[in-house]
């Protein structure tokens, strides 16, 4: 996993027609029709990080429950994600498949006070103080939580956390300073910027397949490895932003419009990515075995933005 960069031509008329047209038959009153089964949505796994932080509440319009000992919730692409502690509701973002207190305060700073104060409750909660084994936050925190109602910019930020510390009955009974919580969170970024954070194995010969993605429409290039049995990484990506419903595609042999093909990310249309980077995370369910190739795709019309093939 990464700490990803979270950074105009139009699609001819030509290429828009392209899948949007469908043709027509003549039928009788013998013919018969043949139900069509509708999938369910693919569901995906992201990971809380500050350490991997286990026990956190979340709830997404489709899915709820506790991260686990890795960190792990389930969530649909594009869903919105609440993360909480008792009654300490964190702001809600976009699930993704690696979120940090940076991508749940929308920053990138890592020494925004709001952030620092977010790294120091879920450090302080870790029940046993040992946050190189991960954070666990257990249901005495949950309970101590109740009827709390914080905010993590306000300047007594300390004085608002002081009973729940006090009552968690975990290692901390005060809160960290500033300088470990931001120290600890640094460790963390190295790690995830340097794939050191990962839950898949690295078993599959697929694992260091790479491929560059071919041009055909709105500027699409970069770059594409498979890091480990679940993740592949796009780095150096550039797309212009301009096409309506597109996502990363997976697919065999670039049969994208086929029905075993499949989104590995949430969309990436509206603004441009300059030299921009992606962790990808399979579906659940799915494995390097249902992909070869990868697509910047456009689900509305059946347009193939861009392309690679993974190969050794």
């Amino acid at each position: 996993m990464t700490f990803k960069q979270i950074i105009s031509i139009f699609l001819s008329f030509a290429l828009f027609a392209c899948g949007g047209g469908s043709g027509s038959s003549s039928t009788n009153n013998t013919s018969t029709t043949t139900p069509v089964v509708t999938p369910p949505p693919a569901t995906f796994t992201g990971v809380f990080v500050d350490s991997a932080v286990e026990g956190l509440q979340y709830q997404t319009a489709t899915n709820e429950g506790m991260t686990n000992i890795d960190g792990e919730f389930i969530y649909q692409a594009d869903e919105e994600i609440t993360f909480s502690i008792g009654d300490i509701i964190f702001p809600a973002v976009v699930a993704n498949s690696v979120l940090t207190p940076l991508d749940i305060l929308k920053t990138t700073d890592i020494n925004d006070p709001a952030v620092i104060n977010m790294l120091r409750l879920l450090q302080s909660l870790d029940f046993d103080g040992d946050t190189d084994n991960g954070i666990q936050i257990n249901q005495t925190a949950h309970d101590a939580a109740q009827n709390l109602d914080i905010d993590f910019s306000d300047a007594d930020f300390d004085e608002q956390v002081v009973d729940l510390l006090f009552n968690n009955g975990g290692f901390y009974q005060e809160l960290l300073s500033a300088e470990m919580a931001v120290y600890h969170f640094q460790l963390t970024l190295n790690a995830l910027n340097n794939q050191g954070i990962s839950t898949c194995d690295k078993t599959h010969s697929s694992v260091g397949y790479f491929g560059y993605f071919e041009t055909l429409a709105h500027g699409v290039s970069g770059r594409a490895e498979i890091i480990d049995d679940c993740t592949i990484k796009v780095t150096e990506f550039y797309y212009d932003g301009q096409g309506p419903d597109v996502f990363f595609y997976a697919a065999i042999d670039h049969k994208y419009a086929e029905s075993d093909a499949f989104a590995i990310s949430q969309a990436i249309q509206g603004p441009a990515y300059e030299n921009a980077e992606f962790v990808l995370r399979l579906p659940n369910g799915k494995t390097l075995d249902d992909l070869n190739s990868l697509s910047v795709w456009c689900v509305d019309f059946d347009a193939n933005f861009g392309q690679l093939l993974f190969t050794p």
